[in-house]
């Protein structure tokens, strides 16, 4: 189960790479229909970096991997809102990161 989340978080990490990618001009990315601004590829960034960090922290930091989601989840949720209608599905993967690392809280 650990692997699962893992490689899900980590797909979710590079995914949030997109929009800096089509901000910025590195990609052409026609999925992706809604310009993405300059800001918000910044948060984009950095909710790939947090996203990036949880995944990573599960295994290194166990007993407290849940702080670095605390932080990872409104970043990713925030980002998705600067694109909802291309964006709207990644809300998924934050709700199941977000009862992972609730109910993984309130055991320790």
């Amino acid at each position: 189960m650990q692997t699962l989340l893992l490689l899900a978080l980590a797909g979710h990490g590079l995914l949030h790479l997109l929009g800096p990618a089509k901000a910025f001009g590195l990609a052409a990315l026609p999925q992706l229909t809604q310009p993405i601004s300059k800001p918000a590829a910044v948060l984009w960034l950095l909710a790939a970096a947090a996203t990036l960090a949880t995944a990573a922290a599960i295994p290194l930091w166990p007993q407290r991997w849940w702080l670095v989601a605390a932080i990872a989840i409104p970043l990713s949720q925030a980002a998705i809102a600067t694109s909802w209608q291309d964006a709207k599905f990644g809300t998924i993967p934050n709700l199941v990161l977000l009862t992972f690392a609730v109910i993984h809280f309130a055991r320790t």
